[in-house]
């Protein structure tokens, strides 16, 4: 009996020690996050944040998942203290995030839901319009893929794990992460940050509409807006979806098998006509703007000066774009007027073109012809030298 107490004792000790050990690991990491910390740089110490005596047990002291947003309030909830670092500063973070699935679900005392912390980070906080803050926009996406890409997580709400996956093949994911556009759209620009709610059916058009507001003011004006209304349809994501957003083709608008407008319309349904004649006026755009754009190029290969031409193509691909956004009003006009104007602007683009060629035709043969008389010069010349330099000439 005593030797067991004696094998407990030890035991007891040197898991006590193993503990100490990790304790001080976490201190000495937590340490040296910090002194690239946002806070510390403000003149903040551990004590600010861990309750508790001097500096090391402040830094050994956890905090409570609840109290974590209300903690960090004390601060950037205080107008008064936050102006000494930035005059422009926004105070009203902590109020938003109250309203928010996170705050809302943290305030039932529901711990797997974001904190502060969260997507902030701990010890080693940057602000976030530093490029390496996890809420910037390279990385916000990720940041909050770290719960919403989990399955196990996300099921305990009843929720999809897919958002992450579905934006990485979107237009908006190969604008920001591809080619560096930081205006692109990631999670928290549709969703809000501090605020972040899904938006509802009759708030996703005012969401997309503003990026999108050509196309917003279009649909809303457009025979669709009330009938979209009526059936409780989140306008924008019945044709584009909400995640997986792609890069729109002119070949979604039609009749056919894998056309968007085929969901719902068919030959014999109210609208055919329109959907063909808008797939006519497109499908024409693009063929005319291919053909012009081969003849203008190859007169420009053989070096013809062909600036008009370049700037009548320009003219009719910016009406193409228009013609693009125009679809929106699921009508014949004004479609039919700006497709008329970017073919009309083709046509002329292409002549320019042929002209370009011609004149380059039209010089070869002069060429060609300058090239035979001299050739005929110079055999007559040499002839003429001959019989001069030839004796008893």
């Amino acid at each position: 009996m005593t030797t067991l107490r004696v094998v407990i004792g030890c035991a007891a000790m040197l898991f006590a020690s193993v503990g100490v050990v990790q304790t001080q690991d976490r201190v000495e990491a937590a340490r040296k996050a910090f002194e690239g910390d946002v806070h510390m740089a403000a003149g903040l110490q551990c004590a600010a944040c861990h309750s508790g005596g001097g500096d090391a047990a402040a830094s050994s002291y956890a905090v409570e998942r609840t109290r974590i947003a209300p903690m960090c309030a004390r601060c950037h909830s205080d107008p008064a203290y936050m102006r000494q670092f930035d005059p422009q500063v926004r105070t009203d973070q902590y109020s938003q995030y109250l309203t928010s699935a996170h705050g809302r679900d943290m305030a039932r005392g529901e711990l797997r839901v974001a904190t502060c912390s969260d997507c902030h980070g701990v010890h080693g906080v940057v602000r976030a319009s530093d490029p390496r803050a996890p809420v910037a926009p390279l990385h916000v996406a990720k940041t909050c893929a770290t719960c919403h890409a989990d399955r196990v997580r996300m099921a305990a709400f009843g929720r999809e794990a897919t958002p992450f996956a579905d934006w990485s093949t979107s237009v908006h994911a190969t604008a920001l992460l591809k080619r560096g556009d930081t205006s692109a759209p990631a999670c928290s620009t549709c969703h809000g940050s501090h605020g972040a709610t899904p938006p509802g059916v009759t708030e996703v058009a005012n969401v997309c509409a503003q990026c999108h507001v050509r196309e917003a003011d279009l649909f809303r004006a457009s025979p669709k807006k009330a009938i979209f209304d009526g059936m409780g349809q989140a306008e924008c994501l019945v044709c584009h979806e909400n995640h997986a957003i792609h890069q729109p083709a002119d070949a979604w608008v039609g009749l056919e098998q894998g056309a968007v407008c085929a969901t719902c319309h068919d030959a014999s349904t109210k609208g055919a006509q329109t959907i063909n004649g808008v797939r006519l006026g497109l499908d024409a755009l693009t063929r005319g703007l291919a053909s012009a754009e081969s003849v203008v190029e190859r007169a420009r290969r053989a070096g013809m000066l062909v600036d008009d031409a370049r700037v009548m193509l320009q003219e009719a691909r910016e009406h193409q774009i228009q013609a693009r956004v125009l679809v929106h009003t699921f009508a014949d006009k004004p479609f039919a007027d700006v497709a008329a104007k970017g073919l009309e602007a083709v046509q002329r683009a292409e002549r320019a073109g042929e002209v370009a060629l011609e004149e380059l035709q039209y010089r070869r043969r002069g060429l060609a012809v300058a090239t035979l008389v001299i050739i005929g010069f110079l055999i007559t010349l040499g002839w003429k030298i001959r019989r001069l330099a030839a004796p008893g000439s």
